[in-house]
C-alpha cells in the first residue's frame, strides 16, 4: 500500500523524523544523568540518529525501517540504561508505519514481533507487569496505522470505482453517438435506395429523387462522422487544436504560448527526458494545458512555473502561480471552456494509475501537482521537452 504523495510525503517522512528524533534525543539527555558515562550517551544519540533517519524512507520501505528501528532502539536502551523509556517516539513512529503501509497479517507479526523485542530488554530490569499499559499502548499505535491504512484504501478504491463509471458513461455516450449518426442516415438511405429501386422502371424521376436525396444523407453522415472522429482523435490520438503532438513533448510549446498570450511562464525540467506511454504523455500534456488555461482566466495571468521530472519509475509535472485565485469555486480553477476542469485532470491522471494534488498556496496563489508511475524502467530517448524558456 505504500504509495507516494508528490512531493508532501517525502517532505512530511523528514519533518516527522525530525521531530522524533528531537523528542527522543531531549529524552535521552534529560534521563542519562551523571551516573550514565559521556561515551554511553554518545554511541546512544548514534543509535538514536540512525533511528530517525531511517524513518525517511519508511513509505518505501517499511520492513527496512522497522528493522532498523529496532536494532538502534535495543542498541539505545543498552547503553543509556533503565533511565531510558519502553519504546522511544521514533519507535512509534515505525510501529505507526508497520501498521499503516504492510498488509494486515504481516503488519500484525512485524509490529508485534517488534514490541516483544522491545519489550525483552526492559523486562529484564523492571517489573513486567508495570510495562503492560506500555504495551498494549505500543499495539495501539499498530491498530491505529491499519486504520488509517484501511481507510485510505477504501478511499482508493472509491476513486477507482468514480474512474471506472465515468469511462463507462463516456463510451455510453460515445454508443449514442454513433447511434444517432450511423444508424438513423443509414435506415434513412436504405429507404430511399428501397424507393428507387421499386420505381426505378415505372417512375424514373421519382428514383432518381431517392437516389439524390439517399447521396446527400451519405454526406451529410460523413460530415458528422467526421466531426465525431476528429473529437475522439484530439483525446485519443494525441493531436491538438494546433496540430501538435499532444505529448509531454508539447509542452515547451504550451508554455511558449502562455507567455504569448499574457501569461509569463517558465519550464523547468528535472532528469533526463524519457519516452512515456501515449496514454501519460497525453495526460501530462492536458494537465498542462488546463493549468496554463485556468491561470489565464482565474489569476490574472499570475507568473507561473511549470516544473517536469523525469524518474526511472515515474514522471511528475508541477505547475505553480503566484497569483490570487479569482471567481474560483472552493475547490480550486474551474475547468477551461466549460470543460471537466479539475475533476477532468484528476480522471486523466487516475486512468494512469497516478494521483493529482491542486490547492491553493499558503503563501499565494495556486498548485496543481500530479504524479504518474510508470510500469517499468524507461529509458531515455527523444521527444520529451528540453529547458524551458
Amino acid at each position: 500500500m505504500g504509495d507516494y504523495r508528490f512531493p508532501r510525503g517525502r517532505k512530511a517522512d523528514a519533518a516527522v523524523a525530525a521531530v522524533a528524533f528531537a523528542v527522543d534525543m531531549a529524552d535521552l539527555l534529560i534521563r542519562a544523568v551523571d551516573d550514565v558515562p559521556p561515551y554511553r550517551i554518545a554511541g546512544a544519540a548514534a543509535a538514536l540518529t540512525v533511528a530517525a533517519a531511517a524513518l525517511v524512507a519508511r513509505r518505501d520501505r517499511p520492513v527496512v525501517t522497522l528493522v532498523v528501528v529496532v536494532v538502534a532502539d535495543v542498541l539505545l536502551g543498552l547503553l543509556a540504561g533503565p533511565q531510558s523509556g519502553l519504546v522511544g517516539t521514533v519507535s512509534l513512529v515505525a510501529l505507526y508505519t508497520a501498521g499503516r503501509y504492510l498488509p494486515l497479517a504481516l503488519g500484525w507479526t512485524a509490529g508485534g514481533g517488534a514490541v516483544l523485542l522491545l519489550t525483552v530488554p526492559v523486562a529484564v530490569r523492571a517489573d513486567f507487569g508495570e510495562l503492560g499499559p506500555d504495551v498494549l499502548g505500543n499495539f495501539l499505535v499498530i491498530v491505529v496505522g491499519q486504520l488509517v491504512g484501511a481507510r485510505e484504501e477504501l478511499a482508493r478504491r472509491q476513486r477507482a470505482q468514480a474512474v471506472d463509471a465515468a469511462v463507462h458513461t463516456e463510451r455510453r455516450r460515445i454508443a449514442r453517438e454513433l447511434h444517432d449518426v450511423v444508424a438513423h442516415h443509414i435506415s434513412v438511405m436504405n429507404a430511399l435506395v428501397g424507393a428507387a429501386r421499386t420505381t426505378m422502371t415505372r417512375a424514373p424521376e421519382m428514383s432518381r429523387e431517392a437516389l439524390e436525396a439517399a447521396e446527400r444523407t451519405a454526406r451529410e453522415a460523413m460530415f458528422e462522422m467526421r466531426q465525431m472522429l476528429a473529437v475522439l482523435r484530439a483525446e485519443d490520438v494525441g493531436i491538438t487544436e494546433t496540430g501538435e503532438p499532444a505529448t509531454a513533448g508539447g509542452v515547451t510549446a504550451l508554455v511558449r504560448r502562455a507567455g504569448e498570450t499574457g501569461v509569463p511562464a517558465g519550464l523547468e525540467v528535472d532528469g533526463d527526458p524519457l519516452p512515456l506511454p501515449s496514454a501519460v504523455d497525453r495526460a501530462i500534456y492536458r494537465v498542462a494545458q488546463e493549468a496554463l488555461t485556468n491561470v489565464r482566466k482565474h489569476a490574472d495571468g499570475a507568473p507561473t512555473t511549470v516544473r517536469l521530472r523525469y524518474a526511472p519509475d515515474a514522471v511528475t509535472l508541477e505547475i505553480v502561480n503566484d497569483g490570487p485565485p479569482r471567481g474560483l469555486p472552493a475547490a480550486g480553477p474551474g475547468p477551461p471552456d466549460g470543460g471537466y476542469g479539475l475533476v477532468g485532470m484528476a480522471e486523466r491522471v487516475a486512468l494512469c494509475g497516478g494521483t493529482i494534488e491542486a490547492a491553493p498556496r499558503p503563501e499565494g496563489g495556486f498548485r496543481v501537482a500530479a504524479h504518474i508511475p510508470l510500469p517499468v524502467p524507461v529509458r531515455r530517448g527523444p521527444g520529451a521537452p528540453g529547458p524551458g524558456p
